[in-house]
């Protein structure tokens, strides 16, 4: 199946020779965080994986994130390590999973790496993920994560159980996924106002299609704690509203039953 993207606006594009040597793209989502970005795809630059897509879509910031962003795309058009650079614009604030879905939808590689634009990975991060993926045949591969900024800590991303899900999600959304998976599913769902978890139903919606992750034990990405971040803003107070509507609407959705 196929997902389609909203409206959305190129601001920059780029394409080498060797785009066709990338087996992974990096899709970044942005609101706000132009300056955060760029240490995000920083990060990208000293990947052990020999060439990587990127694609970052702005969700329509009120801010100058995009104009933080643009130069280091043009900066980096002719580097050897990347095969093609996107930076796209949704015309309209859509959300965290449209965002997502819209860049999806532009992906070419067989892999897609799922990175919000405050959040940084490790070197070795991409190319191990793409051995776990490929030697497992598994749908997804993860890591685990150190939590840095506002506190120190490490995101246990366990192994794969489908029955630990009806508790809650214990995997963040950092992960390789094959672009297959994603079409298969129709990406992300858009959550009841909007308030977060899309990576949470995407894993569960792998349980109800018998697909499952590799757990690669080793600290490959960093997630980013601060107050601002979505988490602690918008998902927090309407999880603590609204936790039976949520329970009922995953339950609608989804096989299992949710007992968190």
């Amino acid at each position: 199946m196929a997902i389609h993207p909203e409206a959305f606006e190129v601001l920059f594009s780029s394409e080498n020779a060797w785009s066709s040597q990338a087996s992974i793209t990096v899709a970044i989502t942005c609101y706000k965080y132009g300056k955060v970005c760029l240490e995000a795809l920083d990060s990208l630059k000293r990947q052990t994986e020999p060439v990587i897509n990127i694609i970052v879509i702005d969700d329509k910031s009120p801010d100058d994130s995009v104009e933080q962003i643009l130069p280091w795309f043009v900066e980096h058009a002719e580097s050897s390590k990347f095969g093609s650079l996107s930076l796209i614009r949704h015309c309209n604030n859509s959300g965290l999973s449209k965002a997502r879905n819209t860049v999806v939808s532009q992906v070419k590689t067989p892999y897609t790496f799922v990175l919000d634009a405050d959040n940084l990975v490790y070197p070795r991060a991409l190319s191990v993920l793409r051995q776990a993926i490929e030697n497992s045949g598994c749908a997804m591969a993860y890591s685990l994560i150190e939590v840095f900024g506002g506190k120190s800590d490490i995101f246990d991303n366990s192994v794969w159980i489908p029955e630990k899900f009806s508790k809650g999600n214990y995997i963040d959304a950092m992960a390789l996924i094959r672009t297959s998976v994603l079409h298969e599913l129709d990406g992300y769902r858009v959550m009841p106002n909007k308030f977060g978890w899309e990576d949470y139903d995407f894993w569960c919606k792998m349980v109800d299609h018998d697909l499952t992750g590799c757990h690669v034990p080793q600290i490959l990405c960093r997630y980013r704690s601060h107050p601002t971040s979505m988490v602690n803003t918008e998902t927090y107070e309407f999880v603590k509203n609204k936790l039976n509507q949520i329970k009922q609407d995953f339950e609608k959705h989804h096989k299992m039953k949710f007992t968190f």
